[in-house]
C-alpha cells in the first residue's frame, strides 16, 4: 500500500515539477540576446548580453541591469506588450516648464534651513546658539 501511495506521489507531484524545470532550462539555455522576455518580477526586458549564470538586460532605453538566469519567467510575445519603446528624447510641457524655475543655490539653502556658512567662525555659531 505505501509503494502505491509512493508511486502516485511521484506521479502527481514529483515528475511534473522535474519535468517544468527542465523545460525552464532549456527555456534560459535558448535565450540570446535580443530576446525579449518576462522577468519574474513582472518587468520586460531585451538581453543585451548572455554569460554563463547572468544576463544583462535592458529594461528601458539606457536602463541596463544584470540579473540571475533564474530571473527569466517565459519568452516575451509581441501581443503582450502595451508600450515600444525608442530611443528620442520625449519632453514634455511639465519639464520644460521645471527648466524655467529658478533652482536656489548652496547659500540661499543655507540660509533656508539656517545652517552656518563654512566662512562663519565656529565660536560666532556657539554664540548664536547660546543666545536662543
Amino acid at each position: 500500500m505505501i509503494v502505491i501511495f509512493g508511486a502516485i506521489m511521484y506521479f502527481l507531484m514529483i515528475r511534473p515539477q522535474q519535468k517544468r524545470m527542465k523545460q525552464h532550462q532549456e527555456l534560459i539555455a535558448s535565450l540570446a540576446p535580443g530576446s525579449r522576455v518576462l522577468l519574474t518580477s513582472g518587468m520586460y526586458a531585451t538581453i543585451l548580453h548572455a554569460g554563463e549564470r547572468q544576463f544583462i538586460v535592458e529594461l528601458a532605453p539606457g536602463v541596463e541591469v544584470t540579473i540571475g538566469k533564474g530571473h527569466v519567467s517565459r519568452v516575451a510575445t509581441e501581443d503582450e506588450e502595451e508600450f515600444e519603446f525608442d530611443d528620442s528624447a520625449v519632453v514634455s510641457d511639465d519639464v520644460a516648464d521645471v527648466a524655467d524655475e529658478h533652482i536656489a543655490t548652496d547659500e540661499e539653502l543655507r540660509a533656508m534651513f539656517e545652517e552656518p556658512s563654512p566662512d562663519t567662525p565656529e565660536g560666532d555659531a556657539d554664540a548664536d546658539n547660546q543666545n536662543r
